[in-house]
């Protein structure tokens, strides 16, 4: 039975599910390789699935305990959507049942663009009443949908202590009926419609990553807390804690769970040594 009562023991590791969402070369990966949990001397102890279309897997390093999983064909023109989302379900059920400490998953919104083609195609293949395209498209959007979300309830819900999922960065309308070409906007996931919205929802922790210049060089930054421009952050946590979180933080796994744990802004500063680097402005 898929169903459990949790105890003190058994309950989910504070920050053990994480969105990642951010412009291209903000350190997403790099936070990943660098911060998140890993025993370096077990092999494969960190997993990294880089969905299809996705790039940067690069800038993983080669390490013992890394194992990184990408997609790459001879001839693109001869893989279907529907089998490019049956590859990346099937290698996710792999990873997931190896029971590794972190699985890194990267590229979400890559993954739309295949269950849009696939479950358009599936919706063609049926039309039997000789729609066409077009009147399909309105059906596939919202479908798509759905199996994005059904990939994502899926994965969650594996028994794997800590499970980050990235995304790139889009801007989206305050009111998307608003058709003034420079109507105001804000930045959430780089992902169509009311997707963008309901995906920060689907994790405890929605983070959007960011790089600020600073004397000492490029620092990296995680925003966990909304504003009106960037209203898709969200930490899941009790009332009395959530009083206590900054707005941004250092791009470090470390600060980001002892702060979701319940430990002092104050003391998780001094612990790690950023009190008044990173996140200036931030109470």
């Amino acid at each position: 039975m898929a169903f459990k009562a949790l105890t003190p023991e058994s309950r989910v590791i504070p920050a053990g599910r994480v969105l990642l969402w951010g412009r291209p070369n903000t350190f997403k990966t790099t936070s990943i390789v660098e911060t998140w949990p890993e025993d370096r001397d077990v092999p494969g102890s960190k997993q990294f699935v880089s969905l299809p279309g996705e790039k940067g897997y690069e800038s993983i390093p080669h390490r013992p305990s890394l194992i990184s999983h990408v997609w790459q064909v001879d001839d693109v023109a001869q893989v279907s959507p529907g089998s490019v989302l049956r590859e990346a379900n099937e290698i996710l059920a792999r990873v997931l049942a190896s029971k590794p400490l972190c699985v890194a998953v990267e590229g979400i919104h890559k993954m739309y663009d295949y269950a849009y083609d696939a479950v358009l195609d599936d919706l063609m293949s049926g039309d039997t009443k000789g729609q066409g395209a077009e009147a399909l498209r309105g059906p596939a959007y919202g479908l798509a949908h759905k199996v994005v979300m059904r990939f994502l309830n899926k994965i969650s819900a594996a028994g794997v202590p800590y499970l980050v999922v990235t995304c790139w960065e889009g801007d989206k309308k305050d009111d998307p009926k608003d058709r003034n070409k420079n109507a105001p906007t804000h930045k959430a996931p780089q992902l169509p419609g009311q997707l963008a919205d309901a995906i920060t929802g689907e994790f405890g922790v929605s983070i959007r990553s960011s790089i600020k210049r600073m004397p000492d060089g490029i620092r990296g930054l995680w925003q966990i807390l909304p504003d009106p421009q960037v209203q898709g952050c969200a930490v899941k946590v009790g009332l009395e804690i959530a009083k206590g979180l900054p707005r941004t933080i250092p791009q470090d796994f470390r600060v980001l769970r002892d702060l979701v744990a319940g430990e002092p802004l104050p003391a998780v500063r001094e612990k790690y040594g950023y009190a008044n680097s990173t996140d200036k402005g931030a109470k």
